[in-house]
């Protein structure tokens, strides 16, 4: 899916080894211990678009997401700081 390749290619710029669509399906399904970094990248780095075609074409509600969102990566930011699927709850 053309979303996974976007989405993939920005959270695994940085990364020694790649992580698959499966992996940050799972981070998202709110695992246990989650990739923090690979989350941060999902969220801050990428466009809403491919973030929004991510999550349908894995079948994630964007409510789980943006739980996730909450619960690891909003903690390290300033607060009030706005993440582009917060504008999907607005």
């Amino acid at each position: 899916m053309n979303n996974d390749w976007m989405v993939l290619t920005t959270i695994n710029a940085p990364r020694r080894s790649p992580a698959t669509g499966d992996d940050l399906a799972d981070w998202l399904g709110a695992v246990d211990d989650p990739d923090t970094m690979g989350l941060q990248a999902f969220f801050y780095e990428c466009d809403l678009g491919a973030q929004l075609g991510f999550l349908r074409g894995r079948h994630i509600p964007v409510e789980q997401a943006l739980a996730v969102l909450d619960q690891y990566v909003r903690p390290g930011f300033p607060t009030g700081f706005h993440f582009p699927l917060d504008a999907w709850a607005a």
